[in-house]
């Protein structure tokens, strides 16, 4: 039930971004496209260098620091959450995951990456540089539901928007079902 609750999720965020997409101007689009390529593709000289993937666990760098920068915007924070919490991989209520062993190479210079691209990207107003990195992010995923932190900062705050879910999407990941998730999963300090 929760794996097919995020891939809805991920699903009607797709089409929830497309929809406004299209509503918008090209220029809007090719400032947004160009947002999103200098995000995901400068970053592979990042990533792309450094990661040697030996196991499932090793591909979740990019999603890891994703999370982290979107981490920043949370108005759900009750406490700071340290850096291995969102490179978290496991059983989501299992007590401790494992983390990429790459990720400590690349963070600072992929959440150098990520900010600056944040910071001097112009013509896009915030709301929306956010939710295309939460798109960003719950997107390059390999395994959302092994992945704790990326459901948490970049699918749940679109299930938690007052607009969700999009029209003719999912009636399985609504803001209930995800509270839920999110009970289950704190209960081993996974959220």
């Amino acid at each position: 039930m929760e794996t097919l609750l995020v891939d809805e999720a991920l699903h009607a965020t797709f089409v929830k971004l497309a929809e406004a997409s299209l509503r918008s101007s090209a220029q809007t689009r090719e400032t947004q496209e160009k947002f999103v390529s200098k995000v995901t593709s400068d970053a592979i000289s990042i990533v792309g260098s450094e990661v040697t993937l030996k196991s499932v666990t090793e591909a979740h760098v990019w999603c890891s620091i994703v999370s982290e920068f979107l981490s920043r915007f949370s108005e759900d924070s009750d406490s700071p959450p340290t850096p291995r919490s969102f490179s978290s991989i496991c059983y989501p209520r299992k007590s401790r995951g494992g983390s990429p062993s790459s990720l400590k190479d690349v963070r600072e210079l992929g959440l150098h990456h990520v900010a600056d691209t944040f910071r001097t990207t112009r013509n896009i107003p915030e709301s929306t540089k956010i939710e295309y990195l939460r798109l960003v992010g719950a997107a390059t995923c390999p395994d959302l539901w092994r992945h704790a932190s990326a459901v948490r900062y970049c699918l749940s705050p679109f299930v938690g928007d007052e607009s969700w879910p999009p029209r003719a999407t999912t009636r399985l990941a609504v803001p209930p079902h995800f509270k839920e998730l999110e009970s289950r999963w704190k209960r081993k300090g996974n959220w």
